[in-house]
């Protein structure tokens, strides 16, 4: 199945814990929370590591780059249909998103994929997912 209409995204819920992965996504940049203490990233942004307990985390740019975990077509129920999937970044976290595919049929499980935006309602961009296009080679 191919997406003919496009999916609009209603306005994310913003808190102090979660304020800069939305001012960073405005600026077309994925940011995730890495732990100094235990040296390991986890999403969903939040002051406390939840591998080992500590406050000592900060934020740091991810590459944007993953693959598919798992994930759904959403048909029945909704006025546009869309992909839903599960990213294993290559930080190693797992994000749930939407996945953007113009050919649905192409979509499989460890599908390279590259983080991309797409505007809510109000503008705020929302990190998505797209098949990976490698970079050609000069």
């Amino acid at each position: 199945m191919n997406a003919a209409a496009t999916w609009v995204f209603q306005d994310p819920l913003q808190n102090p814990e979660n304020l800069t992965f939305w001012q960073e996504a405005q600026q077309g940049r994925l940011m995730l929370k890495h732990c100094s203490a235990c040296d390991r990233f986890h999403h969903y942004p939040r002051p406390y590591c939840p591998h080992c307990g500590s406050d000592q985390t900060t934020w740091r740019p991810s590459a944007g780059l993953g693959q598919v975990y798992s994930f759904t077509r959403m048909l029945r129920g909704v006025e546009i249909p869309y992909l839903m999937a599960y990213v294993q970044l290559d930080e190693g976290v797992t994000m749930m998103t939407h996945l953007q595919a113009s050919d649905w049929d192409a979509v499989h499980i460890g599908m390279r994929v590259q983080v991309s935006f797409s505007a809510s309602v109000s503008a705020q961009n929302v990190p998505v997912f797209v098949p990976h296009e490698p970079a050609a080679a000069p």
